[in-house]
C-alpha cells in the first residue's frame, strides 16, 4: 500500500526544456535589437553567470553580465533592469506562452489525494524558480511539503528584501537543500519519508531521469515510477540549453559519471503518460 507520493517536478509535471530555452533566447534576442552586441560574446558571458552560480536560472543573471556592467558601471541596478525591460518582458511573455503542464496533470494529482495519499514534491531546481513555476501552473496545492535547491544567493535589482520576494510563497511548506544535497543522494528521499513519517516500502517516486531519479529512489528502497513521457526533447533546443547552461567540465565529467553508473537500472514500473503512475499505485491500494 502507497501512503506517500514523491514527484520530481521539471519534465515530470511540465515540459521544462520546451519553456525555459524558447523564453531565454527570447530575451536574448530583444538585447541583441537593443544593443546591437556580439550574440556568441553575449551568449559566453550568461554561461560564465550560470556557472558562478551553479545555476541556469540565476534570477537576472542578465545584469550580471560583463556587457551589462561595463555599460552601466557604478549606476543603480535599478536603471540597467529598466533599460532592459522589453528583455524582460519577453522572457515572461513567452514563458506564459509555452509553460504548461502536461495533459491530465492535474486531474491525475487530484487522484492521488482523492486516495489520501500524501504529495511531496522534489526538484533540484532552487526555490525562486520551483515556487514560480508551481504557482503559474496552480500546483502549490496538491503538495503537503516541497524540497527544492537553497535560494540565489543575491541581490533584487529592485532592492526588494528577501522577506518581499518570498511574500506569498507557502514557506511553510518548503524545505530548502543546500547545493551539495541533490540528485541521486538517496538520503534526502529516505529523510522526506522520516519527515512524513511513511516508510519507503509505502512510498513511491516519480521522475523523468534513470541517473538521477529512478537510481535515487531504487537506492532508497523506494518504488520507482520512471515518467518516460519526459524524456522526449526536441535536439535543437537542447544544444541551445548547453550552449549557455551552468555545467562545468566537472559537472559533465559527474553526469557521465553517472550515466555509465545507472546504465543497467531499472524502473519498477514506466509510465507513458502522467496518469499511467495510477496504475501500480492502484494495485497496491
Amino acid at each position: 500500500m502507497f501512503r506517500l507520493v514523491i514527484c520530481d517536478l521539471d519534465n515530470t509535471l511540465y515540459d521544462w526544456l520546451s519553456y525555459f530555452v524558447p523564453s531565454f533566447y527570447a530575451m536574448v534576442d530583444s538585447v541583441i535589437k537593443t544593443t546591437d552586441w556580439d550574440r556568441e560574446k553575449l551568449l559566453d558571458e550568461f554561461r560564465m553567470i550560470h556557472q558562478k552560480h551553479h545555476d541556469s536560472e540565476h534570477p537576472f543573471a542578465l545584469l550580471e553580465t560583463e556587457s551589462v556592467l561595463q555599460m552601466f558601471q557604478g549606476k543603480d541596478p535599478k536603471i540597467s533592469k529598466e533599460y532592459f525591460d522589453s528583455a524582460f518582458h519577453a522572457f515572461n511573455s513567452m514563458r506564459k506562452k509555452e509553460l504548461k503542464t502536461y495533459p491530465e496533470v492535474h486531474e491525475t494529482l487530484n487522484a492521488l489525494k482523492e486516495m489520501d495519499i500524501c504529495l511531496v514534491a522534489h526538484t533540484d531546481a532552487k526555490l525562486h524558480a520551483c515556487v514560480d513555476r508551481l504557482q503559474r501552473l496552480d500546483l502549490t496545492q496538491y503538495f503537503d511539503l516541497i524540497f527544492c535547491r537553497k535560494r540565489a544567493d543575491s541581490d533584487h535589482p529592485d532592492g526588494l528584501s528577501e522577506k518581499e520576494r518570498i511574500k506569498g510563497y507557502p514557506i511553510e511548506k518548503i524545505t530548502e537543500l543546500p547545493h551539495e544535497r541533490r540528485k541521486p543522494d538517496p538520503n534526502i528521499l529516505k529523510e522526506i519519508c522520516e519527515t512524513m513519517n511513511v516508510s519507503p516500502q509505502e512510498t513511491a517516486y516519480v521522475g523523468d531521469s534513470i541517473a538521477h531519479d529512478i537510481m535515487m529512489a531504487n537506492d532508497a528502497g523506494i518504488f520507482s515510477i520512471f515518467a518516460k513521457y519526459g524524456t522526449k526533447r526536441d535536439n535543437d533546443e537542447w544544444d541551445k540549453l548547453v550552449r549557455v547552461s551552468h555545467w562545468t567540465p566537472e559537472d559533465v565529467q559527474r553526469e557521465k559519471e553517472l550515466r555509465e553508473t545507472a546504465e543497467n537500472v531499472k524502473a519498477n514500473f514506466t509510465a507513458n503518460t502522467i496518469s499511467e503512475i495510477l496504475i501500480p499505485i492502484n494495485r497496491a491500494n
